[in-house]
């Protein structure tokens, strides 16, 4: 009888260590380093300033080729990004709604189907903890037709108090075509993204483009355009679009060259 009784109170503890030992295994999800997914202003570059030409006035003797220029200047970026960019933006624009499942070793992910261009795509984007300050992000989509076929749409790695981020983009076969790099200020609420075209061979390769917003200047927003032949500097003002540009290749030389505000039709003026 006692030999039975050691032997129960033997096997239940046995059981009680093996329980606390599958218990303390259990890879628990660590909420508060759960990556939290940056804004798309950290992603996308905000073009809209430039989005229309002025109409200009029939009979007019305005001319409005300072901001023409300007204009050309961010179309000629915004059509090139969106190439690449448009949509793995469209992909993290939808994910930002969506909550990641936690897959253990400090790694979660962000999955779900979506239409885009006609098509249905399976999208996954896994965020892994780095350490205090910074986790890595990575997306990888497929057809719903070929679903082993995966093509990676971009990696990068962003601080946990979303202050900086950088993105690598990459086109197919994998071959990496731009990165971008994003700063926020949360105080001032100053920040800049850049563009870096990086494909291999390109004739633009080192190319870049950089946004900068600076509140409390008058001319509160700006475009650093640097392409092989060219540099442009783009200056305005974001509630009444008054702004100058300065473009030693377009004008012949190192000065400003202004236009009046949107609600004086964007025409060129001299610069005060």
């Amino acid at each position: 009888m006692m030999k039975h009784i050691v032997t129960n109170r033997l096997l239940a503890i046995i059981l009680s260590i093996s329980m606390v030992a599958a218990f303390s295994s259990c890879d628990k999800e660590p909420v508060s380093k759960r990556p939290e997914l940056p804004p798309l202003e950290s992603l996308v570059m905000d073009f809209s300033d430039f989005n229309q030409q002025p109409a200009g006035m029939k009979g007019t003797t305005e001319t409005y080729e300072n901001f023409l220029h300007a204009y050309g200047t961010v179309l000629l970026w915004n059509v090139a990004s969106a190439a690449t960019i448009a949509l793995p933006a469209a992909a993290y624009a939808h994910a930002l709604d969506q909550e990641p499942e936690y897959l253990g070793d400090h790694i979660w992910e962000w999955s779900f189907e979506l239409d885009l261009q006609g098509g249905s795509y399976g999208v996954v984007l896994t965020g892994t903890r780095l350490n205090n300050e910074e986790f890595s992000m990575e997306m990888v989509i497929h057809s719903s037709l070929l679903p082993e076929q995966e093509m990676k749409w971009f990696d990068g790695v962003v601080r946990y108090d979303h202050t900086h981020a950088v993105w690598n983009l990459y086109g197919e076969g994998g071959v990496k075509k731009m990165e971008a790099e994003w700063n926020k200020d949360y105080e001032t609420e100053a920040g800049d993204l850049t563009y870096t075209y990086v494909e291999p061979d390109h004739e633009e390769t080192g190319s870049f483009i950089t946004y900068s917003y600076m509140p409390g200047e008058v001319f509160d927003a700006s475009f650093t355009s640097s392409l092989s032949e060219r540099e442009t500097v783009i200056q305005w003002n974001t509630s009444t679009l008054k702004g100058r540009i300065r473009d030693a290749s377009l004008f012949g030389d190192n000065d400003w060259h202004c236009w009046e505000a949107a609600s004086n039709g964007l025409a060129d003026m001299v610069c005060e």
